[in-house]
C-alpha cells in the first residue's frame, strides 16, 4: 500500500477538476474556516489513500488556493497541513487528527521560538488562502466576460457610425 494517508482538502468550486485528477473526490460536507464560518463557493474533497499526502502535486500548484489536512502514515510521516493562497504555500506539522498546527513543548516546558514562528506563518498563509477562495466566489457571482448586465447596451460594428 505504500505511504498513504487520509487527506481532506478545501478549495474553490472552480478548481474541483484539478484535485479530482489527483484522486480527490467530493465530500458532502460544508467547507468551514477555523472560526466555524462557511467559506462561500468552497467545497470539501477527500482522498482516503493519498500517496504521500499528494505532497509533490500540491506543492507544485500555482495560482490555486487550497487548505489540506493530511493524516499520519505510521513509519513515514505524521499528521500535517499544507496551505496555499495561490502565490505562497506553507507546510506545518499538525496536532493528531486536527486541522491545527502543532507546537512541541519540551519536557522542561520550553517552547522553541522557531515552532511558534512556523505556526504564525501557517495562520498567515491560511488566512490569505481563505480570503483568496472567497475572492474567487465573489468573481464567480459577477457577470462573466461577454455578459451584458441588465439594462445596458452592447456596441457592435453595425451600430458604430
Amino acid at each position: 500500500m505504500g505511504d498513504r494517508c487520509y487527506s481532506t482538502l478545501v478549495c474553490s468550486v472552480r478548481d474541483r477538476d484539478v484535485f479530482e485528477k489527483m484522486g480527490f473526490r467530493l465530500e458532502e460536507s460544508t467547507a468551514l474556516s477555523a472560526d466555524g464560518k462557511e467559506i462561500p463557493a468552497a467545497i470539501v474533497m477527500v482522498d482516503e489513500e493519498a500517496t504521500n499526502g499528494h505532497y509533490d502535486e500540491l506543492t507544485a500548484l500555482k495560482s490555486i488556493p487550497f487548505l489540506v489536512c493530511n493524516g499520519s502514515c505510521p513509519g513515514a510521516f505524521g499528521d500535517h497541513l499544507i496551505v496555499s493562497d495561490g502565490k505562497e504555500r506553507h507546510y506545518s506539522e499538525a496536532l493528531h487528527e486536527s486541522s491545527y498546527p502543532a507546537v512541541r513543548v519540551e519536557s522542561s516546558g520550553m517552547i522553541r521560538d522557531a515552532e511558534v514562528d512556523d505556526t504564525r506563518k501557517y495562520w498567515a498563509v491560511y488566512s490569505a488562502a481563505v480570503a483568496a477562495i472567497k475572492r474567487i466566489a465573489r468573481h464567480r457571482s459577477g457577470p462573466k466576460m461577454g455578459d451584458t448586465p441588465p439594462g445596458s447596451q452592447t456596441l457592435d460594428r453595425a451600430s458604430i457610425g
